[in-house]
């Protein structure tokens, strides 16, 4: 009779270990289930930019296409001069920029915003965050209506760039870089045909000059011509950024005759409901020989030119390959974007 209470005894103690572990890890289960759901529901956190560590305040000139989507940001950095040609459409992508540039805290010498369109201003709006503490001296903007943010004690017009009633203004970086603001069409039919040219020199002027026109179309790009601009201060150029992120109404052959690059250099977006960069665009590159590298394929392309004489200039994108399509390339059905206009 004991024996037989003895065995019972085990017996009911062994189930209760039983149902205890198997409820525990039916619990750890469901927990476990729970965790990889949240984790299936939470957003992927962005990586982070790039480190420039490089960007010294050396006498080397450096441009920065940076990869900002579908829009425009360019930074450029000579001596202790600092300047950024718009901003992207992202402010938070163009904060991660300003801290992997080391930015905050500094003062950027000179912004100017090429044209009133938000995919080239929005990102800016990120400079004025009292958090950054980021001192911007001048302001380069045109009076065009629109959303965008201007700054009465720091903004100058880009209709008149050095506020003299001249076209021209240029402004001379402390490593012996040089940029030449030029004014836009006046009357241009859009804020495209309204944007503001510049033409960055090296320290070097016979290493390297570029060329950027914001989204400057046919019309004004025709008007760059006869306006005088192909004189003063001349339009010929080691690099040229694809004006309208490599849209066919961005380029003409008679434009790449004028600047007659080396390389184009194109900001876009990988996936982006224009069709950039256009088949036409390409194929009036290739038809001149001229190789791009575009910002959605090769991420942040970035030049060098030498401070020294006959130094060059070298040109180097995060990710290999030239001469690419994208996956949202396709031939555009706009007027005008024929292989033989001129």
């Amino acid at each position: 009779m004991l024996r037989r209470t003895l065995f019972f005894s085990v017996v009911l103690v062994s189930l209760a270990f039983f149902i205890e572990a198997r409820q525990y890890r039916q619990s750890r289960t469901q927990r476990s289930s729970e965790t990889q759901r949240h984790r299936r529901r939470a957003k992927p956190a962005k990586p982070p930019v790039t480190s420039f560590v490089t960007d010294s305040g050396g006498r080397d000139l450096i441009v920065r296409l940076l990869d900002i989507g579908q829009g425009d940001a360019t930074y450029i950095r000579n001596g202790s001069s600092k300047v950024i040609i718009d901003g992207g459409p992202d402010t938070a992508a163009f904060g991660r920029y300003l801290d992997s540039l080391s930015l905050n805290n500094s003062t950027i010498d000179m912004v100017i915003l090429s044209h009133q369109h938000l995919d080239h201003y929005s990102g800016l709006r990120e400079l004025f965050k009292t958090s950054r503490h980021i001192r911007v001296r001048y302001f380069l903007e045109n009076k065009d209506p629109a959303p965008a943010v201007t700054l009465a004690e720091i903004y100058r017009d880009t209709d008149d760039p050095c506020s003299n009633g001249l076209p021209i203004c240029t402004i001379t970086m402390t490593g012996g870089a040089k940029l030449h603001i030029l004014a836009p069409l006046p009357n241009g039919d859009g804020p495209n045909n309204r944007s503001a040219a510049v033409k960055l020199i090296g320290p070097d002027s016979a290493s390297f000059t570029m060329w950027l026109a914001g989204d400057a179309e046919h019309e004004e790009i025709s008007w760059f011509e006869a306006t005088g601009y192909n004189q003063n201060p001349g339009m010929r150029v080691n690099v040229l950024k694809a004006d309208h992120h490599g849209s066919c109404n961005g380029v003409t052959p008679r434009y790449l005759e004028l600047t007659n690059p080396q390389w184009v250099v194109a900001s876009v977006g990988a996936r982006n409901d224009y069709g950039h960069m256009h088949t036409q665009a390409k194929e009036i590159y290739r038809a001149s020989g001229v190789p791009w590298y575009r910002t959605d394929q090769n991420g942040t392309i970035t030049i060098r030119a030498s401070g020294k004489p006959g130094g060059g200039f070298t040109i180097t994108p995060d990710r290999a390959g030239t001469d690419l399509d994208g996956p949202s390339d396709r031939i555009s059905r706009q007027p005008g974007c024929t292989m033989g206009m001129r």
